[in-house]
Parts: structure tokens; C-alpha cells; sequence
């Protein structure tokens, strides 16, 4: 079952990434210092003696400046609102509500903070979908049950939310797994696997990741551009997509780029600019890690290298 929507309500992507704030400091995190490359941490001790050159610092606009920001391009887009957690940025729920009024937006969260008020005040129209990542050791340790993320999951799918949750594969969690599936699924709560990138008692996943293992996780990732992109390095380099055209990514900074791993500029949130592409262009970048802008057609799936 691809993650895909029927009938588009959105013109255009943009995948805005709020904040680096959380309330949680899981050890497999991109930005735990021990899960990056020597690159990504010579990059980030730049950043932190020239903070100018940080799009990674959370700067904040109010939500009806964020909704005139999209509704001036005059077209319907599809938001996509990560972090960090995003329930931590400064009145998310008045931001979800502004930008519902003309656009859809998802959510990536983690699902630890009150959701009360969130399904009092938002249309579920106006949501895509909640994609809700079970981070369980980090979870245990904040003194929080899986039971209490399952009640919030079903609340907000009772209340008319779509919720799709992530089970992050860290090594010593796997053996939880299927249980926890099988819960959840009894609720009638789709759960998928998440592959785990990153490094584990000295070893280097997810290549250290056994056969059997690989074969459970195929069982629970449906997509066949999540298991491609899971597991290996996609490649579009030279071949045409439409990623600064239909889709923008938004750093916590404002600094608008063509995608995840395309740095061309393209505006600002915070100054209102906005520079699309009128034509699709070719990808420029080694690999693509970017399954979103590939199942929403930016490009070519079966052109992969």
C-alpha cells in the first residue's frame, strides 16, 4: 500500500522543516552528534563560529504571516510540518489552523505532548495526515507508555485524523516489534517499519542489518520506494524533476531550497520571497533520499540509477 492520495487537494509541496527543538534526545537522531559524518560535523562547527550560515536556527513568523506567505503564490500546496518536534514551536496549533484555511498540511511528530486542544480547535479537513514516529526507548525513558501513545492515536483517528505511525527499528528494540504491530493493527492503526541509519555498538547499520532482519522489514514497509530508499542509495542525478517547481523545502531559518539535498535558493519565508522554477530542471545532487518528491511523481521512480 503506497502512501499516496487519491485525489490531490495541493498544487504544490513544501516540506518545512519548523524547528530543530525537542523534547526528546534520541540516540539515533541525525542531529546526535554521534550519528554524523565527519562532514556533517566539520559543517556544524562552521555554522556554530559563523551563525549566519546556520539555516538550521529556529527563527519564528507568526501564522498569518506563514498563511499570506502561501496564499500570495496563488496556488493550493500540500505543508509538510517536521522538526524537531514540531509541538513544541510556539503556537503550532494557531500556525496548523491559519494554514488549513486554504491548504492541507501533514505533520511529523512524535506524539508525546496534549493533543486535546489540537483536535478541539483543527478541522481534520484541513490535516492530510499525522505521521507519528513511536520512539520507544525514548519514550520508556521519559516515563511514557506505549499505551499512552496508542490512546492519543486513536483519539485523533476517532476525531477524523489520518494517523500512519513509524516503529524506528533501533537493533535493541527490534524484538518488540511485532507485538507491538499486532496492537496496534488491532486498533485498526497502520504501522510501518522504520529502517534504522546510524551506528550501534560499533557497527554500522542499516548494513549490519541481518538477512532475516531485512526480510522482516520488507514485510513491514509496503512502498516499494521506502524499501529502494531504506536500504540503498537512489540515484536521479541529470534525470529531469519537477522539485523547485512543485516541491520547496523550508529550513527553521527560512532559507527556501529546491529540495532536501539541492541547496540552490530559492527565497525566503521570512522576507516573502519565492523563486519557482517555470520549468522542471534535472537533478543535480549524487543521491536522493527524498521518498515524498518521488511518490508524488517529481520524478521518475523507474529511472533511478
Amino acid at each position: 500500500m503506497e502512501k499516496t492520495i487519491e485525489t490531490k487537494k495541493y498544487e504544490k509541496i513544501a516540506m518545512w522543516m519548523l524547528n530543530m527543538e525537542c523534547n526528546f534526545e534520541c540516540p539515533y537522531c541525525f542531529y546526535e552528534d554521534s550519528q554524523r559524518n565527519l562532514k556533517q560535523k566539520v559543517g556544524c562547527w562552521l555554522m556554530e563560529k559563523v551563525p549566519a550560515l546556520n539555516r538550521y536556527k529556529t527563527e519564528f513568523i507568526s501564522p498569518g504571516a506563514a498563511k499570506e506567505y502561501f496564499d500570495n503564490t496563488g496556488f493550493k500546496w500540500l505543508i509538510v510540518l517536521s522538526g524537531g518536534e514540531p509541538f513544541v514551536y510556539p503556537k503550532f496549533i494557531e500556525l496548523v489552523e491559519a494554514l488549513g484555511e486554504k491548504h492541507q498540511v501533514i505533520i511529523g511528530t512524535n506524539l508525546s505532548l496534549p493533543v486535546d486542544k489540537f483536535i478541539e480547535k483543527i478541522k481534520p479537513e484541513s490535516v492530510h495526515s499525522f505521521y507519528a514516529s513511536l520512539h520507544l526507548g525514548e519514550r520508556e525513558r521519559h516515563g511514557l507508555s506505549v499505551d499512552e501513545f496508542l490512546r492519543k492515536a486513536v483519539k485523533l483517528t476517532r476525531a477524523g485524523f489520518k494517523v500512519e505511525i513509524d516503529y524506528v527499528m533501533y537493533p535493541p528494540l527490534i524484538p518488540r516489534f511485532k507485538a507491538i504491530h499486532d496492537r496496534f493493527q488491532a486498533e485498526g492503526l497502520y504501522v510501518e517499519a522504520k529502517v534504522f541509519r546510524g551506528v550501534y555498538q560499533g557497527r554500522i547499520y542499516p548494513e549490519s542489518f541481518t538477512k532475516e532482519e531485512r526480510e522482516m522489514f520488507y514485510d513491514f514497509i509496503p512502498s516499494e520506494v521506502d524499501r529502494a530508499a531504506s536500504f540503498g542509495n537512489l540515484s536521479f542525478k541529470h534525470i529531469p524533476c519537477t522539485a523547485g517547481k512543485n516541491l520547496i523545502r523550508i529550513f527553521p531559518n527560512g532559507t527556501v531550497t529546491r529540495c532536501p539535498h539541492d541547496s540552490e535558493k530559492l527565497g525566503n519565508l521570512f522576507t516573502g520571497e519565492l523563486r519557482l522554477h517555470k520549468k522542471v530542471k534535472e537533478c543535480s545532487v549524487p543521491f536522493c533520499k527524498c521518498t515524498l518528491a518521488i511518490k508524488e511523481g517529481c520524478v521518475d521512480f523507474k529511472k533511478r540509477k
